[in-house]
């Protein structure tokens, strides 16, 4: 029977083949190393192309949904920055809210302005704990002092949360 080679095991294939335990069915041929790695190419092929069709997952829709809730609601970030991401929020709001849709900044950079807020800006800060426990941009509450971003008007978000609004508007604003 000869050693199987590192490359691609050997097999034996054909319409007699036996089980596993049985090498030489009646009928039955070993399959060679190229058409063993023909066949390990092309199912990988088939894998790759199958996984590239399906949808990134259920959870990816329901981030968004969850985000455009948090967006409009929980956060109240739609006050600001309008419920369309136009920056042209309620009249009642301190105005200047950035326009999402000309945003340039990247999913970690969004998440991080989520969070931390923009020191010097109206732009609250979202994390409960933000210049407390963690740092933002680097600095402590304390090296900000009066340009430290304030507490938002609504409530503070969780990580997750912070994350779902920033998929959100990536998904529903940024660029477009």
């Amino acid at each position: 029977m000869g050693r199987p080679s590192p490359d691609c095991a050997e097999f034996i294939i054909g319409p007699k083949a036996g089980p596993v335990g049985s090498i030489r069915a009646t009928g039955a041929r070993r399959a060679s190393n190229q058409e063993l790695c023909v066949n390990t190419c092309n199912f990988f092929a088939a894998a790759v192309l199958l996984a590239a069709a399906i949808p990134l997952s259920p959870a990816s829709a329901q981030d968004v949904s969850f985000g455009d809730r948090l967006f409009h609601e929980k956060a109240d970030c739609q006050f600001c920055h309008g419920p369309d991401g136009d920056g042209r929020g309620d009249p009642r709001s301190p105005g200047r809210a950035a326009n999402l849709h000309e945003t340039i900044l990247n999913r970690a950079q969004l998440i991080e302005v989520i969070a931390c807020g923009r020191p010097g800006t109206e732009m609250p800060h979202f994390d409960k704990y933000a210049y407390e426990d963690s740092d933002c941009y680097g600095l402590k509450g304390r090296d900000l002092g009066n340009d430290a971003p304030r507490d938002p008007h609504s409530t503070p978000l969780t990580k997750r949360e912070i994350e779902a609004v920033a998929d959100y508007v990536i998904k529903t604003f940024v660029g477009k």
